[in-house]
């Protein structure tokens, strides 16, 4: 996880490394600091941050860079400042990063953007923790203790679809008490969603009275006090000739997911030959979807091919030394999963999803 601290002045710039140093080891904080308040600091400060310190002159030339970059933005400086800078880049909230802002001295933290979805609210609460700040969370729901099914779906790394219904939703929730779920996922009995009493889970007879949903392959057609949490149990392995533009390969992706019946949301990830490392179309089409790029070696490849008896290319064998690509990539993207959606071809792009096994949710 990438988190830029930004502070304008020098005490900012002390408390941004007072957050930096206590981060989780999975997250990599870098810190952007005014030409200013370096000045004011030249020796003492410098030398602890020297790995990963960035000089800015002014806010508004770095801030459209992080808002692209990093899932997490620390802003130590005047909120009106943040909310200004940031205005025009917000989009939704399943898409903007988490913002959080603290005064200088470090007294006060607040969640400013995507409190759940982008784990702003679990920012903010750690970091309090962390420094002995006071965490200001203003989100409705988690002012009454109640826990909404967009944290869920974030603590799950699930996606909301769509994401216009959740404040009917989260309203809901607060008003009546509870919601109720229906899951087409096997979840373990231990599982802590099951421990919240505010959650009714139904049986399949009951799925039209659900207002949550978890399934990968939602109904485009629901009511709006429903929504769904959509887990990231697709691989999709992708082969593709040299040169083919990401806008060709998405609309390759975006058909398969389609004719299968699920949600992009449910794509874990896109996967093909290292012989592919570098191609820019599928780095791209990774990059519009948000999700990884990975790549196997011909050896892992064909191991997969043959013990899986897929379809085979002899075109496709005398280029690269494999039988196939898609299937195989598809396959070893997922853990122990199964071909859902076998090999289909067009634009010079070859598209095949496997999908995870029920336990991987759990």
């Amino acid at each position: 996880m990438k988190v830029a601290l930004v502070a304008l002045t020098d005490r900012g710039m002390a408390t941004a490394q007072r957050i930096g140093e206590g981060l989780p080891k999975t997250a990599t904080s870098e810190l952007f600091i005014h030409e200013k308040a370096l000045g004011l600091n030249e020796n003492k400060q410098i030398e602890h941050v020297q790995a990963n310190l960035h000089n800015f002159r002014r806010l508004g030339d770095i801030v459209p860079d992080l808002w692209r970059e990093y899932p997490v933005l620390i802003f130590v400086m005047a909120t009106g400042i943040v909310v200004r800078q940031i205005a025009p880049f917000i989009e939704r909230k399943d898409r903007d990063p988490a913002v959080l802002v603290l005064d200088e001295e470090g007294e006060f933290v607040i969640p400013l953007l995507s409190g759940h979805l982008g784990g702003a609210n679990s920012w903010a609460n750690q970091i309090a923790h962390q420094i002995g700040a006071q965490a200001v969370i203003t989100t409705a729901t988690d002012g009454r203790g109640l826990v909404a099914p967009d944290e869920y779906a974030r603590r799950n790394g699930w996606k909301v679809e769509p994401i216009d219904h959740l404040p009917v939703v989260n309203r809901l929730l607060m008003e009546q008490g509870y919601l109720n779920v229906w899951t087409s996922h096997s979840l373990k009995p231990e599982h802590t969603w099951f421990n919240d009493s505010r959650y009714r889970f139904l049986s399949e007879n009951d799925k039209d009275k659900a207002n949550v949903i978890l399934d990968a392959f939602p109904n485009t057609d629901i009511k709006a006090d429903c929504l769904y949490l959509v887990p990231p149990v697709l691989s999709v392995g992708v082969g593709c000739r040299r040169g083919v533009s990401s806008e060709t390969i998405l609309e390759r992706i975006t058909s398969a997911v389609e004719q299968i019946g699920a949600s992009l949301k449910a794509i874990s990830g896109i996967y093909s030959i290292d012989l592919k490392s570098d191609e820019v179309g599928l780095i791209e089409a990774a990059k519009q979807l948000r999700v990884p790029f990975r790549t196997f070696r011909a050896a892992e490849l064909q191991a997969v091919n043959e013990h899986e008896q897929l379809s085979r290319s002899n075109f496709v064998n005398e280029k690269i030394g494999v039988d196939g690509v898609c299937e195989a990539a598809s396959l070893l993207g997922t853990h122990k999963g199964r071909l859902i959606l076998p090999k289909i071809m067009g634009q010079g792009v070859t598209v095949a999803i496997s999908m995870e096994k029920e336990s991987s949710l759990s």
